[in-house]
């Protein structure tokens, strides 16, 4: 990895880290460096400029150009610009991977909405409490199946950092 993609690498996680609102690019960078005392150069300005101006094509900041200096806000999610610090032959396989735990998290909520709403009428109706166990049963099968999934599609995540 060259000096210039660990740099970004590291701009990136920063960046991912926090949300800014009606910020000029000087403040970024000072919050940048602020733990980063040594890569406080005119270089690695120079080098963050030029990458804050792709984020900026990229529509990951919003411009605030009623007065100058020009001041910028976030409008990026942490998924995006991990997507876009990766390797182009990367990118589609962390979008997939992404999309498909987002998904699954949601029904992941559902499931668990059920499982409430089964256990609700396990003691609403008596009766056919047989029914509504093995029901109940098979729902908790299918919730820690989807639990498992994310978890490994996470884990999938995490190996992109």
């Amino acid at each position: 990895m060259t000096k210039g993609q660990i740099l970004q690498r590291l701009f990136i996680r920063f960046l991912i880290a926090k949300k800014f609102e009606k910020y000029e690019f000087i403040q970024i960078w000072s919050l940048f460096i602020e733990n980063r005392k040594y890569l406080n150069t005119e270089e690695n300005f120079e080098f963050i400029y030029q990458f804050f101006i792709q984020l900026l094509e990229k529509r990951f900041f919003i411009i605030d150009m009623e007065k100058l200096p020009l001041k910028y806000t976030s409008a990026y999610e942490s998924y995006e610009l991990k997507k876009f610090n990766l390797p182009e032959e990367l990118q589609s396989a962390y979008e997939s991977i992404f999309i498909k735990t987002k998904s699954l998290e949601k029904d992941l909520q559902k499931s668990e909405m059920e499982i409430q709403y089964f256990e609700e009428y396990f003691k609403e109706y008596p009766v056919i409490q047989f029914q509504i166990e093995l029901l109940l049963h098979k729902k908790e099968q299918e919730h820690l199946k989807l639990k498992t999934q994310v978890d490994v599609l996470k884990e999938l995540i995490k190996a992109f950092d």
